[in-house]
Formats: C-alpha cells, sequence, structure tokens
C-alpha cells in the first residue's frame, strides 16, 4: 500500500538549493537585485546567510513598525549581522497603527509592504521568507474567512510587485528544516514576544490548531501545498473566463455595460466582478455584497437611486451601466473663490481644477475667451434652477434638462464644478461653456484632474 509523504521536506536547504531557485527567477524575469525583508527573525535569518552564500547582489531591509518596545535593539541585531556578512543593510520607520476596525497585524502588513513598494524598481526582486508551515496557515485562514479559489491557493511564489517582483524562495522548505539549518550554522536571530500571542488568528493556528492536525495527519503541511497548487490552476481558468467577459461588457475602466452582463449565469457574473474589482485594486467584496450586486444587475427597474458600499468602494447604476467608485464624502453646498492662475483643490472630491490653454479643433468646437484668466471666478455645484445658453446652441437650458440629455449619472451632477464670473454660470466643466463667453481659435479651459 503507498503511504502519504511525510511533512519533512524533500529538499535540502543549502546554497545550491537557493541559487538553483533564484536563478532560474532571474533569467525569466531578468532579475538583476534582490532585495530581503529582513526581520532578523530565524527565517530571515536563514534567508540572508543563504543569500550572503550565494554572492548574488543582495540588499536588506529591516522594517521598524515602532509597535514594539525592543524595535531599536532588534534593528541594530540586524544592521550587525549585515555588516558580518558584507551585505547593504537599510532601516526604514513606519507607522503602522491600526485604523478603526483594522487588525494590528493586517495595519502591520500594509505599511510594510507599502515600503517595500517605493524601493522595488524594474529588475528588483522583493525577497520574503515565508515556509512550507506559512503557506498552510495562510491556506487555513484564507478557508476560513470563505475564499473562493484564488484565495485558497495561497502565497504564490512569484508575482509582480511595485515595477519589479517579489518571491518567497522558501515555499517549499518546512519550518523545522529552516530550525535545523540555524541551529547547524550556529546563527543568531531574535524572538518577537508577539508570535506568541494567540489573541491574533495566526498565532491561534500555529500554536492551538496546527500542532495538533499535523499529528494526526503528519502529511497536512505537504497535502496543503498540493492543494494550494490545484488552486492556483483554477484561479487561473477562471481568470481566463472572466477576461473574456470583462472584455464584452466593459465600456470604462469603471463602468460595464449591464445588457452583455446579463447575457452570462450568476457564477460567471460573480466571477467576473471579482476579476473587475481586482484589475481596478479594489478590495475583493464578501460574497453577501456580491449577490446583492448581481440582484441589482438582474433588476429590470432600471433603479437609479442603487448604491452597493464596503470599504472604500461603491458601486452605483445608472441605466444599462454599472459603475465602481471610490466612495467619497462631497459637500455640494462648497463655495471657492478661485485665482484660475492657480490649481484649486476640491478636497472632498480628491480632485484639483485647473485651466489649461487650448486651442479648437475638430473635437473641441469652442473655449473660452482667455479674460477669464483676469477675472474672479467662483467655483460652485448644483444647487437646483441653474441655467446656461451653451455654445453653439439656441436658448438658455436649465442643467437638469441637460444632464439627463447627456446621460449623466444623477449621482455625479453635484460633482461637476460650475464656474461662475459675477453671479453668471460661465462652465459646467468637462461639459458646457457658456455661449457669450465662448470663442473659436485659442483660449482656455477648464480640466479636472
Amino acid at each position: 500500500m503507498a503511504s502519504l509523504p511525510n511533512n519533512k521536506s524533500d529538499h535540502q536547504l543549502n546554497a545550491d538549493y537557493l541559487l538553483q531557485q533564484l536563478g532560474k527567477l532571474a533569467k525569466e524575469k531578468n532579475i538583476k537585485t534582490w532585495c530581503l525583508a529582513y526581520s532578523g527573525g530565524v527565517d530571515s535569518q536563514v534567508l540572508l546567510h543563504l543569500l550572503h552564500l550565494t554572492k548574488l547582489n543582495v540588499s536588506a531591509v529591516y522594517i521598524d513598525h515602532g509597535l514594539q518596545a525592543q524595535s531599536s535593539d532588534w534593528a541594530r541585531h540586524c544592521e550587525a549581522q549585515c555588516k558580518n556578512l558584507n551585505i547593504p543593510f537599510q532601516l526604514i520607520k513606519v507607522n503602522a497603527a491600526a485604523a478603526k476596525g483594522e487588525s494590528p497585524e493586517a495595519a502591520a502588513r500594509t505599511a510594510r509592504y507599502a515600503a517595500f513598494k517605493e524601493l522595488i524598481q524594474k529588475s528588483d526582486c522583493l525577497l520574503t521568507a515565508q515556509h512550507q508551515d506559512d503557506q498552510s496557515e495562510t491556506i487555513f485562514l484564507q478557508l476560513l474567512r470563505g475564499a473562493g479559489a484564488a484565495g485558497l491557493a495561497g502565497m504564490p511564489e512569484i508575482a509582480t510587485f511595485s515595477n519589479g517582483w517579489h518571491a518567497r524562495p522558501l515555499l517549499d522548505i518546512s519550518q523545522n528544516v529552516i530550525l535545523d539549518y540555524a541551529n547547524q550554522n550556529a546563527l543568531s536571530w531574535v524572538e518577537d514576544p508577539s508570535n506568541q500571542q494567540v489573541n491574533y488568528d495566526r498565532n491561534y493556528l500555529r500554536h492551538s490548531v496546527m500542532p495538533q492536525l499535523q499529528q494526526r495527519w503528519p502529511a497536512l503541511n505537504k497535502t496543503l501545498s498540493v492543494f494550494s497548487q490545484q488552486q492556483a490552476e483554477n484561479a487561473e481558468l477562471l481568470e481566463v473566463l472572466a477576461e473574456k467577459d470583462l472584455s464584452s461588457s466593459l465600456l470604462e475602466d469603471t463602468c460595464l455595460d449591464i445588457n452583455q452582463l446579463n447575457k452570462i449565469e450568476n457564477a460567471r457574473l460573480r466571477n467576473v466582478l471579482r476579476f473587475w474589482f481586482k484589475n481596478l485594486q479594489k478590495p475583493i467584496p464578501s460574497r453577501a455584497v456580491l449577490e446583492q450586486i448581481v440582484q441589482q444587475i438582474n433588476n429590470t427597474s432600471h433603479d437609479s437611486h442603487v448604491l452597493i458600499n464596503w470599504a472604500n468602494v461603491e458601486v452605483r447604476r445608472f441605466r444599462d451601466k454599472l459603475f465602481c467608485l471610490k466612495k467619497i464624502s462631497h459637500d455640494a453646498s462648497q463655495v471657492y473663490n478661485w485665482n484660475v492662475k492657480n490649481e484649486l483643490e476640491l478636497l472632498t472630491l480628491d480632485k484639483k481644477l485647473k485651466l489649461e490653454k487650448c486651442e479648437t479643433s475638430d473635437d473641441i468646437k469652442f473655449v473660452l475667451n482667455e479674460s477669464l484668466l483676469t477675472q474672479d471666478v467662483t467655483v460652485r455645484f448644483r444647487q437646483g434652477g441653474e441655467k446656461i445658453k451653451p455654445a453653439g446652441r439656441n436658448g438658455s437650458h436649465d442643467l437638469k434638462s441637460l444632464f439627463q440629455e447627456s446621460s449623466v449619472p444623477t449621482w455625479q451632477r453635484d460633482r461637476i464644478p460650475l464656474l461662475f464670473v459675477e453671479g453668471e454660470l460661465v462652465a459646467v466643466v468637462g461639459y458646457w461653456i457658456a455661449d457669450n463667453f465662448s470663442v473659436k481659435g485659442e483660449g482656455v479651459l477648464p480640466d479636472l484632474i
């Protein structure tokens, strides 16, 4: 009878093994420099020692989260270790304070990786020391969160990161093998006391759950490693399908055609929505929120007041279009006195308004008279009842009618800046300019950036 493999790694952990791993990546991804995320713990300490033996172009970075009283001592330890191995060292301090509702682990991770993103450039690769046991914990955490194939695939061995790459060369190595290497080579490392605090989900799994599971199923880590690879393949196939569905329904980066979406079944619909949010670098919503979005897509009432939100994201429907937007809290009662020679910051829109010189063309029929540059300009937002005589059209029109005619979504209408001169509406930014302020040829136009 065939037996399941045990948890012991099939690989010998040495410089040759690491060089083989990284050499393959360097050739495939054109990687020339390696940056180690170095905490001083045993895992990154072992990886530092191995990198030193490979003679690759390596540097090490210690991120001080400022969460532990010993963090400065750990930084000095890391600097001394790098100096002994002749590896360039850098210390970066970050603010890892958790926001309301955010876990300390998530806040620290976000701050850490934001710092690394600033460092990693083209042909660079960030190295982190996650191992096979870490992968098992990650898969369990994702399972408990109700993740799909992409989450259950765990951590990838190589992925794009910032302008370069992020690799985890120890994912196939168990922590026991790493500890054996550290002891055999008399390495010195730091111990973070927070790693023993079982109030953190990962630590609870590591200390209270995984040991019992491994005692009953010794091949657990190996089995989960195979499982994660299978899920990665499933996730890849789902992305291929999502790309096909998205290409047929994408009107703009943040807008989908609901008529096209209604041609696919709900399982594929959820899949393409997840892919869309991922491409927009938005957090993936829960299945319950996804179901709400699907219901609105299937809804034939064309309700323009639909709003579904999570995290900092809002999804809205207008007629047969679905929009994914950044959540903002906009005060339409604001009034700005604008010196048009400078950019105007519209804080609640998270945008800036500027006046640019331009001239008419096939695409631009009219521009504003440059005399606007010497006028006192007031910027307001729609309150109701505003009228304008658009350049090239007969008679004055109220903005409500113009917005309806141009299919401007209802929620965008009070977010569009309006320019006034001496109480007269001069321009609706991005849409219309007043006839008596318009010219042909050279002039200026407002631009929202």
